[in-house]
């Protein structure tokens, strides 16, 4: 007898991961230590870009083909959202890299401080896309065998 596969919403843990993150990158921004802020940035970046690979080429395929679009869960939100997310990043990336040198950042800071608190909002509303309609559809359309296949794909955790 084998056991069941782990919902694929096993990795909404991955959001968790990701906004403890971008909280260490904030309060190091707070702190005007920019250098650190510009690291923790990239590994949040890099880890984000993964999650966004993993769900753009594994998972909503999946969901675009087999899976019930409901209003305000259609496949192209979830592709459009990632863009933004990645257009937001370099973004913040090169203000960063700016703040470094900047011999008075406190009003670049403030700007990117908004914009930042922008960005999580768009995480926001795009995690409860995912939480309410693409990870729970992905779970009622796949089999155990296909959990398990994709889990053993995609990234579960970021954690060291």
């Amino acid at each position: 007898m084998t056991l069941p596969a782990k919902n694929l919403s096993i990795l909404l843990d991955v959001h968790t991961e990701l906004e403890e993150l971008f909280f260490e990158h904030q309060k190091r921004l707070i702190r005007f230590d920019f250098v650190e802020a510009l690291r923790l940035l990239e590994q949040y970046e890099a880890s984000i870009l993964k999650h966004i690979e993993d769900e753009n080429t594994h998972l909503l395929p999946i969901y675009e083909e087999r899976g019930e679009q409901q209003t305000g869960a259609a496949v192209q939100l979830f592709y459009d959202d990632h863009e933004r997310l990645k257009a937001h990043l370099v973004q913040f990336r090169e203000e960063i890299e700016s703040l470094i040198t900047d011999p008075a950042p406190d009003k670049k800071l403030i700007w990117l401080l908004e914009r930042e608190a922008f960005f999580k909002k768009l995480c926001d509303h795009h995690d409860i896309r995912e939480t309410r309609f693409l990870y729970p559809e992905l779970d009622r359309i796949t089999s155990d065998a296909e959990k398990a296949e994709l889990l053993g794909r995609v990234t579960e955790s970021f954690a060291d």
